[in-house]
């Protein structure tokens, strides 16, 4: 598959062209995109995304947020299992780095992180 870049949500244009993507990255891009949504966002797939809200505040449940970012991940089509979830919070500067590793329906190992998706 073939999809448009896309970096910091915005699409990645070099010497007035759109970039494109494919193989490992794109299926990375899109567990990010996918985990980046919040459900009922995207107009065009109601059903994308995740919920958000459980990412926000103190007392945050860390089971609940695992359980929301497989149930995303697993969304991609061509994830198989989602392998690991790790957070690294840093509450002075209020953000949450999430890092994935899935495994694909190829075989294929896929490495991704998402930082301060709410």
């Amino acid at each position: 598959m073939e999809s448009l870049k896309m970096e910091g949500g915005d699409l990645v244009i070099q010497q007035g062209d759109f970039q494109f993507i494919k193989g490992h990255e794109e299926v990375v891009q899109c567990c990010r995109h996918e985990i980046a949504t919040n459900v009922g966002e995207w107009f065009l797939n109601p059903n994308m995304g995740m919920n958000h809200d459980l990412f926000l505040g103190k007392q945050t449940n860390e089971e609940l947020m695992r359980s929301e970012l497989q149930q995303a991940l697993l969304r991609e089509e061509r994830i198989e299992s989602v392998d690991t979830i790790n957070f690294e919070t840093d509450q002075k500067g209020r953000s949450l780095l999430i890092t994935f590793m899935v495994m694909g329906k190829n075989g294929e190992s896929y490495k991704g992180e998402v930082e301060n998706i709410a």
